[in-house]
């Protein structure tokens, strides 16, 4: 019981769902399943007929992508309270991505046949969704118009400022991201390489953009990061 009680206060809680009424998260929690996930952890991957919708409670994904060349790219970090793997609800073709989790939490799984039960019953379901896919769209276009006319160093800057907002935890010197990612992670978001990256980290640094706090990266000042990135863009 205590465990369908922690479930259904994440689901309350879920941005993703907030304009949902009450009696309508319950039916979301009858249906899904919760599970813990760690670091590393492969949720699904690219050409897998997974036919799953997740609801990310707590902690952070990546949604990657192969190129044919076999080059891996991230093409989103997932945050909590957020809903991923809807194409599978829109789409019965294989996954086009893989969803690793990079930060230890907390996740439920809603079987699509399941899904489309409660979209019958839950017609703000459906909304949610096709806001999920807009929203989604819309970031890959810019990323796609960031990747052809800005140089890595404006891309990394932009892919800073987008988890600032949401992974920021404000503090004195600035905003900390409440996330531990890699230099090999950066490439990977912004289409460059380990050794450019580490190049461009030491430049943001000297700049006084940004600083560290461990292996968290702290944006000293999200205006200066954003006349940075933008200066030539």
């Amino acid at each position: 019981m205590e465990q369908a009680t922690t479930k259904f206060w994440y689901l309350k809680n879920l941005e993703a769902l907030r304009t949902l009424p009450e009696k309508e998260k319950l039916l979301i929690d009858e249906y899904s399943r919760m599970s813990t996930i760690s670091k590393g952890d492969v949720l699904y991957m690219q050409g897998a007929s997974d036919k799953r919708l997740y609801l990310l409670k707590k902690g952070a994904v990546k949604i990657t992508r192969f190129t044919p060349e076999g080059k891996e790219v991230i093409l989103d970090i997932i945050k909590e309270g957020s809903l991923f793997g809807e194409m599978a609800v829109v789409d019965q073709h294989e996954r086009d991505e893989s969803a690793i989790v990079v930060d230890d939490g907390l996740i439920c799984a809603l079987p699509v046949k399941d899904f489309e039960k409660m979209v019958e019953m839950i017609p703000g379901l459906s909304i949610t969704i096709t806001k999920t896919l807009g929203e989604r769209k819309r970031r890959l276009e810019n990323k796609l118009v960031d990747l052809t006319f800005c140089t890595v160093e404006q891309r990394l800057a932009k892919t800073l400022l987008h988890l600032v907002e949401s992974f920021g935890v404000p503090q004195k010197d600035g905003y900390k991201l409440d996330l531990k990612l890699t230099h090999k992670d950066y490439a990977d978001l912004v289409a460059s390489t380990r050794e450019t990256i580490t190049v461009t980290f030491h430049k943001l640094k000297n700049e006084g953009l940004i600083g560290m706090e461990g292996k968290h990266v702290v944006v000293s000042s999200k205006e200066r990061m954003k006349t940075f990135a933008e200066k030539a863009c």
